[in-house]
């Protein structure tokens, strides 16, 4: 079948071809085969676990499934540092409860070169473990091409007892670690402050 604006060609022998069949191999990249060396960047100060994460729905609720971890090279700024901000009541706060009261709210935001989670994804930070609150933002703008998530406190682990506390699931050791692929890091430039 062909289609408006297709580029077919006829041979002599009848067959039909599209200039398509011949398209040249996409060649490699240029930053396939050099060795990562860490910038002296903000946007490399600090190291993290992501875990990605996908919803399941059945008539028992909604769940979630983790998937595959990955390290990913960030910077780390908000209010890690401060006292959290809370929600004023369980009924303002935007995710369903059967306990109501106080909940922590945005504590920590990442700033980082190269992301490949989602809404739902977890993170983990000095042992911590957070939730991505809101859709992870690209900023094209400047020199400091980053995406910016920002996260929130689901558990303090120091609180809860060793026997019970929740343990990363560690990268696989072939797993790619975000922000050193040859393309992310090419963003980099040394006058960049990362911000």
């Amino acid at each position: 079948m062909v289609f408006l604006f297709d580029d077919v060609m006829k041979g002599d022998d009848g067959s039909i071809s599209s200039s398509f069949d011949s398209l040249p191999e996409q060649a490699e990249s240029s930053f396939d085969k050099e060795p990562f060396s860490k910038p002296t960047d903000l946007l490399y100060s600090s190291k993290i676990i992501v875990q990605l994460a996908s919803v399941h729905r059945s008539a028992h609720g909604v769940t979630y499934e983790f998937g595959e971890s990955f390290y990913c090279w960030c910077s780390l700024e908000g209010r890690e540092q401060q006292a959290g901000m809370f929600s004023i009541s369980g009924s303002e706060d935007k995710s369903p409860q059967s306990s109501g009261g106080l909940r922590e709210v945005t504590v920590a935001q990442i700033q980082c070169r190269e992301w490949h989670g989602d809404i739902h994804s977890f993170v983990w930070i000095h042992g911590d473990l957070y939730d991505v609150d809101g859709a992870p933002e690209h900023r094209r703008h400047g020199r400091t091409h980053h995406w910016e998530i920002r996260v929130r406190r689901a558990a303090e682990l120091w609180q809860i007892p060793e026997e019970y506390r929740l343990a990363p699931k560690l990268p696989a050791e072939d797993a790619p670690v975000w922000g050193e692929n040859g393309e992310a890091s090419a963003w980099y430039e040394s006058d960049s402050i990362g911000t």
